[in-house]
């Protein structure tokens, strides 16, 4: 236990740069997204008879499903209504973010800008807009986004409205798929002991550490794990060699015969295995309850970290996984 809590206080390594389940695949089609939300998607907000929202097969541009909100008047809607799904992301790394996305109408003229937007949102600030975009199938991308630290981000997606209206004429579509993003090592960033920066843990690595062994106040980049002494010694090894020979290159990420792989449920960092750094955020999270905590393993409704947790990351303990597979 008192290393769990050393880990969690102490450890320089964030979570991984990645959006999860960002293809909308991990749980086949969902008619209403109000009743069961999108896997690791976990905050939905669809103003009741003006929003509405599913996950299907209708349009798609990587493998088999997309998420759909749909703009409806069965209520009065006001300028600023918005419909909403977010997950909680590291942005350590990231340049940019990447999605496909549909514009369009059910019945009547077409995608009206003036009256309906698209919209990316980080921490509720708007990122991106589709501004004068109209009916069409579009690739964006996001550029400069450069927050680059270490804390957890609320990445959103949206449609809103731009006007008031209250009578009924057609219904607006935005469609969303493959949202990604764009980091170093092709697509999921540096890890923190990759200490050359070339995308693989190995000697190079340990190399560059054993030049700066029992350093004091070394830079950074050498300081695995972060403690009052501000010393590379044995506890900054032991991360290096947990690492050790771990790699994070996709070159070729984009590429259509890559497929997105489900992380382990208890990888709660997202680095690709289940281990005491998921353990020290799961006894963070322990006996509380509320939105989008990582430690709500099961994903249960009530969101409470409890036993049943625990059991999941005991059942994947050790458990690697790699976010891209070829087919």
């Amino acid at each position: 236990m008192t290393m769990v809590m050393l880990l969690a206080d102490n450890s320089a390594q964030a979570g991984v740069s990645v959006v999860l389940n960002g293809s909308f695949e991990n749980n086949g089609s969902i008619p209403d997204i109000t009743a069961k939300a999108p896997q690791r998607w976990c905050d939905v907000n669809l103003p009741a008879g003006k929003f509405g929202g599913w996950v299907g097969t209708d349009w798609k541009t990587h493998h088999d499903y997309s998420l759909s909100f749909y703009s409806e008047i069965f209520e009065p809607i006001s300028a600023g209504d918005m419909a909403k799904i977010s997950q909680q992301v590291y942005l350590k790394d990231v340049n940019e973010i990447i999605f496909d996305l549909k514009l369009g109408t059910t019945v009547g003229s077409g995608w009206d800008p003036n009256k309906r937007s698209a919209l990316v949102l980080i921490d509720a600030n708007i990122v991106w807009d589709s501004n004068d975009l109209g009916d069409g199938e579009y690739t964006i991308e996001i550029n400069d986004i450069n927050i680059n630290d270490e804390n957890l981000h609320t990445l959103s997606i949206a449609m809103r409205a731009n006007v008031s209206e209250t009578e009924w004429f057609y219904e607006y579509l935005a469609q969303w798929d493959f949202v990604k993003f764009d980091t170093h090592c092709g697509g999921f960033g540096y890890l923190p002991e990759d200490i050359n920066r070339d995308c693989y843990v190995n000697e190079f690595d340990l190399e560059m550490l054993a030049g700066q062994w029992l350093a004091e106040n070394p830079a950074e980049k050498y300081d695995l794990f972060e403690d009052d002494r501000d010393i590379v010694n044995f506890k900054d090894y032991a991360i290096l060699a947990d690492s050790w020979l771990d790699y994070r290159d996709w070159r070729n990420w984009q590429d259509p015969n890559f497929v997105e792989l489900e992380m382990p449920l208890a990888d709660l960092n997202n680095d690709g295995v289940v281990n005491l750094r998921d353990f020290a955020i799961l006894t963070g999270d322990w006996m509380t309850d509320g939105p989008c905590l990582r430690g709500n393993i099961d994903l249960s409704e009530d969101g409470i970290v409890d036993y049943n947790d625990l059991s999941i990351m005991t059942d994947e303990w050790l458990l690697k996984s790699w976010l891209y597979g070829l087919q």
